[in-house]
Order: structure tokens, then C-alpha cells, then sequence
């Protein structure tokens, strides 16, 4: 029999960033998939109200993180905590992304402090409120 494995889908790449203390790919991958899973999670809420595809489409195009977060708390999809904790690793990714020499991310224990917490609540604000499942491959 083959063995199974967790190692498909964005959990198991987060865990491992997190694990690694990579925090980079752990933040901004966090906030590409929280805005990924949160845009389905909203699309699917509208076609389910059997909104028109095209009245969707207007609301969700070029919609950001924050905006995402803002209509997932409105629906009843997260709460007031995960809502901040999603500002909190949009901010994060914002500061990855675009550093300025005065505001350098944080590197070491400083950095496992702040950040592994906020990669721990991204997966379960993953897992638990947008249903992202981990895919099984057999080895």
C-alpha cells in the first residue's frame, strides 16, 4: 500500500515556511492565499444569493486583501480578531515587499516572535473558516 502524505496545497508550504522560520515566503504566502481562499469564499456566498456573474465580477475585480477581509467579516465568514489578524499580515506583507531602509523586517528570535504567530493564524483562518483542505498523494 502506498503511504500517504500532506504535502500538497498551500498548508503544508506554509507549516514548512513557518518551520523554517522563512518568514517572507511564511507572511506573504499567508496573505496570497488568504486572499485567494477569501475571494472564492465571497464569490461563492454571492452566486449562492444568486447574484448576477456580472454584478459579482464588477465587485470583485481588483479587489485587495484589507477589501476581502472587510466583506468576509460582513458575511459572517471570520470575526472581529481573525479580521485583525489579517490587517496585521497585509500590513507584514506590505513591509516584505516594499522596505524602505528605515523599516527593516525583523530577523532572529525578534522575528520568530512576531511572525510565527501570525503564520499560525493564518493557516487556521485558512483551514477553519475557508475550508482550504490539504490534498493527499500517495509516495
Amino acid at each position: 500500500m502506498a503511504q500517504m502524505a500532506w504535502d500538497t496545497g498551500p498548508i503544508p508550504v506554509m507549516e514548512k515556511a513557518r518551520d523554517d522560520s522563512d518568514w517572507f515566503k511564511a507572511i506573504v504566502f499567508s496573505a496570497i492565499q488568504l486572499e485567494r481562499y477569501g475571494y472564492l469564499a465571497i464569490k461563492g456566498y454571492f452566486e449562492h444569493l444568486k447574484v448576477n456573474a456580472e454584478v459579482i465580477d464588477k465587485i470583485l475585480k481588483r479587489i485587495h486583501l484589507i477589501q476581502i477581509a472587510e466583506y468576509l467579516l460582513a458575511i459572517g465568514k471570520i470575526n472581529s480578531e481573525e479580521f485583525e489578524t489579517i490587517k496585521q499580515i497585509n500590513e507584514e506583507r506590505n513591509s516584505f515587499m516594499h522596505r524602505r531602509d528605515t523599516k527593516r523586517f525583523q530577523r532572529g528570535k525578534d522575528a520568530d516572535r512576531k511572525y510565527k504567530p501570525l503564520a499560525n493564524k493564518a493557516i487556521r483562518i485558512l483551514e477553519e473558516k475557508l475550508n482550504v483542505e490539504r490534498l493527499h498523494i500517495s509516495k
